[in-house]
Protein backbone atom coordinates (compact mmCIF):
# COMPACT_ATOMS: atom_id res chain seq x y z
CA UNK A 1 0.00 0.00 0.00
CA UNK A 2 1.40 3.51 -0.74
CA UNK A 3 2.01 5.96 2.24
CA UNK A 4 -1.41 7.75 1.29
CA UNK A 5 -3.48 4.97 1.50
CA UNK A 6 -2.40 4.38 4.75
CA UNK A 7 -3.21 7.86 6.10
CA UNK A 8 -6.52 8.89 7.55
CA UNK A 9 -8.15 11.03 4.75
CA UNK A 10 -7.93 14.31 6.52
CA UNK A 11 -4.54 14.70 5.37
CA UNK A 12 -4.79 14.51 1.58
CA UNK A 13 -2.76 15.70 -0.98
CA UNK A 14 -2.39 19.49 -1.96
CA UNK A 15 -3.76 19.50 -5.55
CA UNK A 16 -2.96 22.94 -6.11
CA UNK A 17 0.62 22.09 -5.46
CA UNK A 18 0.77 19.22 -7.55
CA UNK A 19 -0.23 21.52 -10.31
CA UNK A 20 1.62 24.65 -10.04
CA UNK A 21 4.53 22.30 -10.62
CA UNK A 22 5.50 21.77 -14.38
CA UNK A 23 4.29 19.05 -16.71
CA UNK A 24 6.38 16.19 -17.09
CA UNK A 25 6.79 15.31 -20.32
CA UNK A 26 6.30 11.32 -21.78
CA UNK A 27 7.81 9.79 -24.31
CA UNK A 28 6.64 8.34 -27.31
CA UNK A 29 5.94 4.41 -27.89
CA UNK A 30 3.84 2.04 -25.42
CA UNK A 31 2.61 3.08 -22.12
CA UNK A 32 3.01 0.54 -19.22
CA UNK A 33 0.34 1.08 -16.07
CA UNK A 34 0.45 -0.92 -13.17
CA UNK A 35 -2.35 -1.64 -11.12
CA UNK A 36 -2.45 -1.04 -7.53
CA UNK A 37 -2.49 -4.53 -5.66
CA UNK A 38 -6.04 -3.74 -4.13
CA UNK A 39 -8.82 -4.02 -6.29
CA UNK A 40 -10.52 -1.29 -4.83
CA UNK A 41 -7.52 0.78 -5.10
CA UNK A 42 -7.94 -0.38 -8.44
CA UNK A 43 -11.30 0.38 -9.21
CA UNK A 44 -10.26 4.45 -8.05
CA UNK A 45 -7.45 3.70 -11.02
CA UNK A 46 -9.51 3.12 -14.05
CA UNK A 47 -10.54 6.51 -14.61
CA UNK A 48 -6.94 7.82 -15.06
CA UNK A 49 -6.34 4.56 -17.28
CA UNK A 50 -9.16 5.69 -19.53
CA UNK A 51 -8.28 9.53 -19.62
CA UNK A 52 -4.22 8.85 -20.30
CA UNK A 53 -6.15 6.29 -23.49
CA UNK A 54 -7.96 9.32 -24.70
CA UNK A 55 -5.42 11.70 -24.56
CA UNK A 56 -3.00 9.36 -26.19
CA UNK A 57 -5.40 7.02 -28.41
CA UNK A 58 -2.03 6.26 -30.48
CA UNK A 59 -0.43 4.84 -28.33
CA UNK A 60 -0.10 1.12 -27.01
CA UNK A 61 -1.75 1.17 -23.50
CA UNK A 62 -0.57 -2.17 -21.37
CA UNK A 63 -2.15 -2.88 -17.95
CA UNK A 64 0.24 -4.60 -15.67
CA UNK A 65 -1.56 -6.25 -12.92
CA UNK A 66 -1.56 -9.53 -10.67
CA UNK A 67 -3.72 -12.25 -12.35
CA UNK A 68 -6.61 -11.84 -9.79
CA UNK A 69 -7.06 -8.67 -11.45
CA UNK A 70 -7.09 -9.88 -15.36
CA UNK A 71 -10.83 -10.37 -16.04
CA UNK A 72 -11.39 -6.58 -14.78
CA UNK A 73 -8.65 -4.86 -17.49
CA UNK A 74 -9.21 -7.48 -20.37
CA UNK A 75 -12.60 -6.32 -20.92
CA UNK A 76 -12.01 -2.14 -20.87
CA UNK A 77 -11.74 -1.69 -24.42
CA UNK A 78 -9.34 1.15 -23.58
CA UNK A 79 -6.61 -1.43 -22.66
CA UNK A 80 -4.53 -2.72 -25.24
CA UNK A 81 -3.15 -5.52 -23.82
CA UNK A 82 -2.96 -7.10 -19.53
CA UNK A 83 0.02 -8.82 -18.44
CA UNK A 84 -0.85 -10.96 -15.73
CA UNK A 85 1.67 -11.68 -12.84
CA UNK A 86 0.96 -14.11 -9.59
CA UNK A 87 0.91 -12.44 -6.41
CA UNK A 88 4.26 -13.91 -5.11
CA UNK A 89 6.28 -13.10 -8.39
CA UNK A 90 9.81 -11.41 -8.01
CA UNK A 91 10.30 -8.07 -9.57
CA UNK A 92 13.16 -10.41 -11.67
CA UNK A 93 10.28 -12.96 -12.84
CA UNK A 94 7.75 -9.89 -13.72
CA UNK A 95 10.51 -7.75 -15.56
CA UNK A 96 11.17 -11.21 -17.86
CA UNK A 97 7.19 -11.19 -18.62
CA UNK A 98 7.79 -7.46 -19.81
CA UNK A 99 10.82 -7.99 -21.89
CA UNK A 100 9.07 -11.43 -23.29
CA UNK A 101 6.05 -9.31 -25.05
CA UNK A 102 8.18 -7.74 -27.07
CA UNK A 103 7.19 -4.79 -26.82
CA UNK A 104 9.50 -1.63 -26.09
CA UNK A 105 7.92 0.19 -23.19
CA UNK A 106 8.99 4.21 -23.30
CA UNK A 107 6.85 5.19 -20.76
CA UNK A 108 5.05 3.69 -17.24
CA UNK A 109 2.97 4.60 -14.28
CA UNK A 110 3.53 3.42 -10.88
CA UNK A 111 1.23 4.31 -8.23
CA UNK A 112 2.53 2.16 -4.90
CA UNK A 113 5.85 0.00 -3.70
CA UNK A 114 5.51 -3.18 -5.18
CA UNK A 115 7.67 -6.12 -6.74
CA UNK A 116 6.16 -4.89 -10.15
CA UNK A 117 7.41 -1.33 -9.50
CA UNK A 118 10.89 -2.62 -9.24
CA UNK A 119 10.42 -4.59 -12.50
CA UNK A 120 9.86 -1.73 -14.73
CA UNK A 121 13.47 -0.82 -13.77
CA UNK A 122 15.04 -4.45 -14.40
CA UNK A 123 13.12 -4.38 -18.01
CA UNK A 124 14.69 -1.44 -18.37
CA UNK A 125 11.46 0.60 -19.22
CA UNK A 126 12.82 4.25 -20.02
CA UNK A 127 10.08 6.66 -18.06
CA UNK A 128 8.80 5.66 -14.99
CA UNK A 129 6.60 8.15 -13.32
CA UNK A 130 5.20 8.01 -9.97
CA UNK A 131 4.57 9.97 -6.68
CA UNK A 132 7.95 10.06 -4.52
CA UNK A 133 6.98 7.46 -1.99
CA UNK A 134 9.15 5.27 0.50
CA UNK A 135 9.88 2.43 -1.35
CA UNK A 136 9.34 3.61 -4.37
CA UNK A 137 10.85 6.80 -5.24
CA UNK A 138 14.08 4.90 -6.12
CA UNK A 139 12.39 3.03 -8.49
CA UNK A 140 11.34 6.19 -10.55
CA UNK A 141 13.01 8.32 -13.13
CA UNK A 142 10.47 11.08 -13.09
CA UNK A 143 8.72 11.72 -9.59
CA UNK A 144 5.84 13.50 -8.52
CA UNK A 145 6.44 15.24 -5.16
CA UNK A 146 2.86 15.10 -3.34
CA UNK A 147 2.14 17.50 -0.56
CA UNK A 148 0.17 15.88 2.17
CA UNK A 149 -1.51 18.74 4.75
CA UNK A 150 -5.02 19.05 6.37
CA UNK A 151 -7.83 19.91 4.06
CA UNK A 152 -11.39 18.82 3.33
CA UNK A 153 -11.55 14.92 2.42
CA UNK A 154 -11.02 14.11 -0.92
CA UNK A 155 -12.58 11.50 -2.94
CA UNK A 156 -9.21 8.59 -3.43
CA UNK A 157 -10.12 8.78 -7.44
CA UNK A 158 -8.22 12.48 -7.30
CA UNK A 159 -5.14 10.83 -6.23
CA UNK A 160 -4.75 8.86 -9.54
CA UNK A 161 -6.38 11.81 -11.44
CA UNK A 162 -4.01 13.93 -10.35
CA UNK A 163 -1.00 12.13 -11.35
CA UNK A 164 -1.87 11.90 -14.83
CA UNK A 165 -2.42 15.81 -15.11
CA UNK A 166 0.70 16.30 -14.46
CA UNK A 167 1.80 14.30 -17.41
CA UNK A 168 -0.69 16.94 -19.61
CA UNK A 169 -3.79 14.78 -19.75
CA UNK A 170 -7.04 16.05 -19.25
CA UNK A 171 -8.73 14.00 -16.86
CA UNK A 172 -11.61 15.65 -15.18
CA UNK A 173 -13.74 14.24 -18.05
CA UNK A 174 -17.25 13.22 -18.11
CA UNK A 175 -15.54 10.34 -20.60
CA UNK A 176 -13.34 9.31 -17.87
CA UNK A 177 -15.85 8.49 -15.73
CA UNK A 178 -17.95 6.28 -18.70
CA UNK A 179 -18.36 2.65 -17.51
CA UNK A 180 -19.35 -0.08 -20.72
CA UNK A 181 -22.84 0.72 -21.64
CA UNK A 182 -24.68 -1.66 -19.19
CA UNK A 183 -26.82 -4.43 -20.88
CA UNK A 184 -31.15 -3.83 -20.55
CA UNK A 185 -32.59 -4.56 -17.27
CA UNK A 186 -33.82 -8.03 -16.89
CA UNK A 187 -37.69 -8.44 -17.21
CA UNK A 188 -37.81 -10.14 -13.72
CA UNK A 189 -36.04 -8.07 -11.05
CA UNK A 190 -33.11 -9.71 -9.79
CA UNK A 191 -30.87 -8.33 -6.83
CA UNK A 192 -27.63 -9.41 -5.45
CA UNK A 193 -26.90 -9.31 -2.19
CA UNK A 194 -22.82 -9.09 -1.03
CA UNK A 195 -23.11 -9.19 2.74
CA UNK A 196 -19.62 -9.88 3.54
CA UNK A 197 -17.01 -7.36 3.75
CA UNK A 198 -13.12 -7.69 2.90
CA UNK A 199 -12.38 -4.83 5.10
CA UNK A 200 -13.31 -6.33 8.66
CA UNK A 201 -16.60 -7.50 10.77
CA UNK A 202 -16.98 -3.93 11.51
CA UNK A 203 -17.78 -2.77 7.89
CA UNK A 204 -19.95 -5.64 7.43
CA UNK A 205 -24.20 -4.66 7.91
CA UNK A 206 -25.87 -6.99 10.64
CA UNK A 207 -27.42 -9.81 9.12
CA UNK A 208 -30.85 -9.59 10.07
CA UNK A 209 -31.12 -6.37 8.33
CA UNK A 210 -30.61 -7.44 5.06
CA UNK A 211 -33.59 -9.99 5.98
CA UNK A 212 -35.76 -7.02 6.67
CA UNK A 213 -34.88 -5.93 3.62
CA UNK A 214 -35.63 -8.50 1.41
CA UNK A 215 -39.55 -8.76 3.54
CA UNK A 216 -40.33 -4.78 2.73
CA UNK A 217 -39.00 -4.98 -1.09
CA UNK A 218 -40.73 -7.81 -1.54
CA UNK A 219 -43.51 -6.10 -0.30
CA UNK A 220 -42.93 -3.29 -2.56
CA UNK A 221 -42.10 -5.31 -5.74
CA UNK A 222 -43.60 -9.18 -7.14
CA UNK A 223 -41.42 -11.67 -7.68
CA UNK A 224 -38.49 -10.42 -6.87
CA UNK A 225 -35.57 -13.10 -7.07
CA UNK A 226 -32.93 -12.81 -4.35
CA UNK A 227 -29.19 -13.98 -4.74
CA UNK A 228 -26.01 -14.26 -2.62
CA UNK A 229 -22.95 -13.51 -3.72
CA UNK A 230 -19.39 -13.17 -1.99
CA UNK A 231 -15.91 -14.01 -2.40
CA UNK A 232 -15.10 -17.34 -3.47
CA UNK A 233 -11.37 -17.37 -2.18
CA UNK A 234 -12.52 -16.53 1.77
CA UNK A 235 -13.79 -18.45 4.18
CA UNK A 236 -15.29 -15.84 6.36
CA UNK A 237 -17.41 -14.63 3.12
CA UNK A 238 -18.09 -18.25 2.86
CA UNK A 239 -19.47 -18.25 6.09
CA UNK A 240 -21.49 -15.21 5.99
CA UNK A 241 -23.20 -15.67 2.99
CA UNK A 242 -24.26 -19.43 4.50
CA UNK A 243 -25.70 -17.97 7.55
CA UNK A 244 -27.81 -14.77 5.83
CA UNK A 245 -28.87 -18.01 3.12
CA UNK A 246 -30.08 -20.02 6.31
CA UNK A 247 -32.05 -16.93 7.89
CA UNK A 248 -33.37 -16.36 4.38
CA UNK A 249 -34.20 -20.54 3.03
CA UNK A 250 -35.99 -20.89 0.17
CA UNK A 251 -36.11 -17.03 -0.08
CA UNK A 252 -32.53 -16.50 -1.41
CA UNK A 253 -30.00 -18.65 -3.51
CA UNK A 254 -26.42 -18.74 -2.47
CA UNK A 255 -23.77 -18.16 -5.21
CA UNK A 256 -20.95 -17.01 -2.83
CA UNK A 257 -19.31 -20.63 -3.94
CA UNK A 258 -18.83 -19.32 -7.14
CA UNK A 259 -18.04 -15.73 -7.30
CA UNK A 260 -14.63 -15.10 -8.43
CA UNK A 261 -13.85 -11.86 -9.81
CA UNK A 262 -14.67 -12.85 -13.00
CA UNK A 263 -18.27 -14.30 -12.84
CA UNK A 264 -19.16 -11.28 -10.92
CA UNK A 265 -18.11 -8.60 -14.12
CA UNK A 266 -19.82 -11.59 -16.03
CA UNK A 267 -23.43 -11.66 -14.25
CA UNK A 268 -23.73 -8.71 -12.19
CA UNK A 269 -24.75 -6.74 -15.23
CA UNK A 270 -27.50 -9.50 -15.63
CA UNK A 271 -29.31 -8.21 -12.57
CA UNK A 272 -31.53 -4.85 -11.44
CA UNK A 273 -29.27 -4.02 -8.56
CA UNK A 274 -26.91 -4.79 -5.77
CA UNK A 275 -26.98 -4.28 -1.92
CA UNK A 276 -23.97 -4.54 -0.54
CA UNK A 277 -22.03 -3.39 2.76
CA UNK A 278 -18.30 -1.84 2.18
CA UNK A 279 -16.74 -4.50 0.03
CA UNK A 280 -15.25 -5.15 -3.12
CA UNK A 281 -18.31 -6.39 -4.65
CA UNK A 282 -19.99 -2.73 -4.65
CA UNK A 283 -16.97 -1.35 -6.88
CA UNK A 284 -17.10 -4.58 -8.99
CA UNK A 285 -20.80 -3.41 -9.77
CA UNK A 286 -19.67 0.50 -9.99
CA UNK A 287 -17.45 -0.51 -12.38
CA UNK A 288 -19.83 -2.70 -14.73
CA UNK A 289 -22.02 0.11 -14.01
CA UNK A 290 -24.84 -1.20 -11.77
CA UNK A 291 -27.19 0.28 -9.51
CA UNK A 292 -26.08 -0.48 -5.96
CA UNK A 293 -27.23 0.35 -2.37
CA UNK A 294 -23.99 0.41 -0.16
CA UNK A 295 -23.88 0.35 3.40
CA UNK A 296 -21.06 2.55 4.73
CA UNK A 297 -20.16 2.11 8.39
CA UNK A 298 -16.18 2.85 9.89
CA UNK A 299 -15.36 4.16 6.41
CA UNK A 300 -15.66 7.92 5.05
CA UNK A 301 -18.31 7.91 1.71
CA UNK A 302 -15.96 10.98 0.68
CA UNK A 303 -13.05 9.01 0.17
CA UNK A 304 -13.89 5.76 -0.29
CA UNK A 305 -17.62 5.49 -1.88
CA UNK A 306 -17.76 3.40 -5.37
CA UNK A 307 -17.64 5.63 -8.51
CA UNK A 308 -20.70 6.82 -9.79
CA UNK A 309 -24.04 8.32 -9.34
CA UNK A 310 -25.78 4.92 -9.91
CA UNK A 311 -24.30 4.30 -6.60
CA UNK A 312 -25.91 5.15 -3.18
CA UNK A 313 -24.18 5.14 -0.40
CA UNK A 314 -25.99 4.52 3.33
CA UNK A 315 -24.64 6.32 6.11
CA UNK A 316 -25.16 7.41 9.68
CA UNK A 317 -22.52 9.35 10.69
CA UNK A 318 -21.97 8.72 14.64
CA UNK A 319 -19.72 10.73 17.32
CA UNK A 320 -16.41 8.48 16.45
CA UNK A 321 -16.91 7.87 12.66
CA UNK A 322 -15.11 7.20 10.90
CA UNK A 323 -12.44 5.26 12.38
CA UNK A 324 -11.25 2.60 10.02
CA UNK A 325 -11.40 0.19 12.42
CA UNK A 326 -11.59 -3.38 10.92
CA UNK A 327 -13.13 -4.04 14.19
CA UNK A 328 -15.33 -2.22 16.52
CA UNK A 329 -14.24 -1.70 20.18
CA UNK A 330 -17.70 -0.30 21.30
CA UNK A 331 -20.88 -1.35 20.04
CA UNK A 332 -21.25 -1.35 16.22
CA UNK A 333 -23.34 1.86 16.78
CA UNK A 334 -22.61 3.13 13.03
CA UNK A 335 -23.47 -0.32 11.57
CA UNK A 336 -26.75 -0.41 14.04
CA UNK A 337 -28.24 3.13 13.81
CA UNK A 338 -28.78 2.22 9.84
CA UNK A 339 -32.52 1.05 9.46
CA UNK A 340 -33.67 -1.29 7.30
CA UNK A 341 -36.74 0.73 5.84
CA UNK A 342 -33.70 3.37 4.83
CA UNK A 343 -31.95 0.83 2.83
CA UNK A 344 -34.92 -0.74 1.32
CA UNK A 345 -36.13 2.94 0.51
CA UNK A 346 -32.89 3.63 -1.21
CA UNK A 347 -33.06 0.08 -3.05
CA UNK A 348 -36.65 0.59 -4.20
CA UNK A 349 -35.05 3.73 -6.06
CA UNK A 350 -31.89 1.92 -7.48
CA UNK A 351 -34.69 -0.36 -8.92
CA UNK A 352 -35.96 2.28 -10.51
CA UNK A 353 -33.05 4.28 -11.77
CA UNK A 354 -31.69 0.24 -13.53
CA UNK A 355 -35.47 0.19 -15.69
CA UNK A 356 -35.40 3.85 -16.77
CA UNK A 357 -31.31 3.37 -18.05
Amino acid sequence: MSELSDALPDAVSDSAACHDEPLLNMMGGAICVVAPLDLIETSFVVPAVRALKSARPERMLVVLCIDEQLPMWQLMSQVDLVIGYGSKATSRQIAKLLVDVETVFESSIVWEACEAAKALAHAGVLQRFGYSFKGVAKYLTDSMELLVTPAPIEHRVRHYLNLVEKLGVEAYTRESFAAEALRPAPERIRIAIAPASNLGESYEWPLERYAEVVRLVNEHCSDVVWTIVGDINSKQSQAKCMELQAMLEGVVKDLSLECGLRTLLSELPHYSALLACDNHTAHIAAHVGLPAVVVFGPNEPDWKRPIGKQSRVVREHVACSPCYLPKCKIDLRCQEQVTAEKVANELVKALQDRCSS
